[in-house]
Parts: C-alpha cells; structure tokens; sequence
C-alpha cells in the first residue's frame, strides 16, 4: 500500500471519530439538567403544627349566687388579691326578702300542722270513748243475764201476762245493746281517725315543714354568699357579661351591673402557672399524647423557642371562629426566664414521631406509581434508573427509606423536567 493511501485512511478514520464525539458531546450537552440528592442517614422527626395563646395554668371563677344587681365593686380588673378578699357586694334587698319569704313558708307548714294536731281526737277523747264502752257493758251485761233466765220461760209459755210481764227484761236488753254497739263505734272512731285518717295528712304536714325549712336554708345561704370573694391568692380578671356595645367594648363588673349564676364576672388566675393552649384541627389529634415534646414560639418573642411537653388534652372540641373543630392541647410553660403574659399569641411543634439514625432522601425524590413507590438513582453513564423502594417514617421535607437504598447513592428530584427511567441527565 502506498504511503499516500495510508495517510488518506488515517485522516478518514480521524474524521469518523471526530464526527462520532461530536455526536455524543452534542447528545450530552443536550440531556435535561436535574437536581440530585446525596441519600444519607439522619434523625427524622414527624410533627404537628398548632396555633395557640397563653392561658392561666390554674384559674378560679367567681359566679354569683344567684341573679340579681352588682351593689359594687371592691378590686381593679389586673389587679392581685389575696384569698378571702372582697371581690364585689350584690344588691341583698330581694335575697333578704327571699329570706323572709323563706321563713313564712316555714311559719305557714308548722301552722299548718298545729291545725291537724287540733282535729285529730286527743288522747283524753280515746279514753273517753273506751269509758263509754265500758259503762255501756256494765249496762248490757245484767240485761243479757236477766233475758238468759227469762227466756226459756218466754219462749215455752203461752200465758200473756206472764210475757207481758217479761218484755220489759226484753226491751232493756235491746237498749242497752244498742248503746253498747253506740260506745264500741265511738271508741273505733276515735282510734281509727288517729291511726288513719290523720296520718296521711300529718306526712303532708311535715314534708311541707321540710321543703320550708331547706328553701329557708338555701336563702340564708345565698344572702351569706352575696359578698365575692377571692377564693385564692392571685390576679382577679374582670370577665365580659354580654356582647360588645356599639365602642366594640363588652361589659364587665360594675356597679348596677346585671349578673347570672351561670357567667362569672371575675376569675382569678395566677401568672406564675401559665399555659399554651395550642388548638389542634380534629384531624392530628389522634396523633398527639400526652407527654409529647413541643417546642412553642410567642409573637412577643420572635426567634426565641420554649421546650415544653402535652400536659392536658381536652376531651370535647371546639369551633374557631370559622367554623373549623379543634381540640385543646396544653404545654405547660415554666422556667422560661422571660415575662410572658396571658393572651400572647404563637404555635407550638409538637413531636408525635421520631426515628434515628435512618436513611432518608428529599420527599422530592420520592414518586408514587399505583400502590409503589419508587426514586430514579444516578448511575454511572450518568442516566438515570428506576429503583422501587419501601418508605417508613414521612415529614414535611424528607422520607424515610427502609428498604432500596443506602447512604451514598444520588437520587434525581423531580422538577420541570419529566424523569423517566434510563433517561440521560445533565446534573445541576
């Protein structure tokens, strides 16, 4: 072969190549660019999220006996007060006439029994009665022995003088059985009108003077309570009692002002036992336990965090302003070192999972194809491959993988790009 084809040959093999690595560069730099992921081991913490306010630990409402009128008012709303101490006076004119109201009743039930106690035969009317039952034997007796002997006689002769003569034995006889039979009914009369009639009335009587008597009792009680008290050292809260007025003001303790038994006018809480109250939507709350760990931010105290743990889960639900369900959840907020007060807002993040050590990768690898879930991993020829995988534990930003991958592998994440299995990729 002459020196001039060789040199042809190599230039034309020179020129395949070339065309071939331009192909394949031009292939490269033309693969879509995807974001990848280093697969690692971490701790992985599952958590919900809650709105909330601070709330007193331990609180104690003041309700007034019974409706009635503030007489006045004795503390300031914020203001810290010692238990026993006066709180506000309620107008005791109507409970101080209950109260004699109360004692008439009673007046009127005992009466009331006097007055039966009265008709009802006493015991000298019963003795009475059984003397009468025995004068009117002492009367019958002879009669009956004088009539016995007679009438035989009576009844064998035919004579009418002698019958004639016997029939006043017989007339005796009828009187004085007739009396007898007389004295045994008043003696009954009056025994049964004791025992019987009168009882069911005495029994109305005297369950009569009870309700008095309790009803009397219950008004002393409540004129007793018509003073409120602090029932424990604290700071007394005015409460609102009724919709605001047309300043946006709702009314509290004042004088003249309008309560029921069932709104307390004042509560008493104590600062240095304060809560988070978080509200948690019905549908984490059977994720969350007690003893929980929680980390709480304020709104006062932006960028700071308060470690605290679920010490009360409240057993009914509540509606928030729009209309959602949620349950209170408390943390109790101790130790925190700074002055926090009733009201302030903030959320808490509570914990109700949590695993170590584990691998996981971006809940952005993670892809779902019907009842799997798969990543595409990043080979070596720089394509992509499907990989299914089994997944535990999933947060907000990252997904545990129990089974599929280990620490070290590169997981594309999705994006812009469709990712399909084999695909050539061009990593960011």
């Amino acid at each position: 072969m002459s020196k001039g084809k060789i040199i042809a040959g190599v230039v034309i093999l020179l020129g395949v190549v070339g065309v071939i690595a331009g192909v394949a560069y031009g292939a490269k730099n033309s693969a879509p660019e995807v974001e990848v992921a280093e697969v690692t081991k971490s701790d992985l913490a599952v958590t919900v999220s809650a709105s909330g306010k601070v709330v007193p630990g331990t609180r104690a409402d003041v309700f007034p006996p019974t409706t009635g009128m503030i007489a006045g008012v004795a503390v300031k709303d914020g203001q810290q007060v010692k238990a026993g101490q006066t709180l506000a006076t309620m107008d005791t004119g109507p409970l101080e006439m209950s109260v004699a109201q109360a004692a008439a009743g009673v007046a009127g039930a005992r009466s009331q029994l006097s007055a039966i106690d009265k008709q009802a035969p006493s015991q000298y009317d019963r003795n009475a009665a059984q003397a009468g039952v025995a004068a009117a034997w002492a009367v019958y007796e002879p009669a009956k022995d004088a009539y016995d002997a007679f009438k035989e006689v009576y009844d064998e002769t035919t004579d009418t003088v002698v019958k004639q003569s016997m029939e006043p034995s017989l007339t005796a006889l009828d009187i004085s059985q007739k009396q007898l039979y007389a004295a045994y009914a008043s003696a009954v009369a009056a025994e049964s009108k004791t025992d019987l009639s009168f009882a069911a009335e005495r029994d109305a009587a005297y369950a009569a003077i009870d309700q008095a008597e309790e009803a009397l009792a219950l008004a002393n009680d409540t004129l007793g309570k018509a003073t409120l008290k602090a029932p424990a050292d604290g700071i007394v809260l005015f409460n609102a009692l009724g919709a605001p007025g047309a300043d946006g003001q709702a009314p509290k303790a004042a004088t003249g002002a309008a309560v029921t038994p069932g709104a307390a006018p004042f509560t008493i809480v104590q600062l240095n036992a304060l809560r988070f109250a978080a509200e948690v939507d019905e549908v984490d709350i059977d994720r969350v336990d007690l003893g929980m760990k929680g980390v709480i931010t304020l709104d006062a105290f932006p960028g700071e965090e308060f470690a605290s743990k679920a010490s009360e889960i409240a057993p009914a639900a509540q509606l928030t302003a729009t209309g959602g369900t949620v349950f209170p959840v408390y943390f109790d907020l101790t130790g925190t070192g700074r002055e926090i007060l009733i009201g302030m807002k903030g959320d808490v993040s509570v914990e109700v999972k949590a695993v170590t050590g584990t691998v996981s990768v971006p809940i952005e690898a993670l892809f779902d194809d019907e009842d799997k879930q798969f990543v595409y991993v990043l080979a070596g020829d720089d394509t992509i491959k499907r990989r299914d995988v089994e997944t535990g534990v999933l947060t907000d930003t990252r997904a545990q993988i129990v089974e599929g991958l280990q620490a070290g592998d590169k997981v594309a994440l999705s994006g812009a790009t469709e990712l399909k299995d084999g695909m050539a990729v061009r990593v960011k």
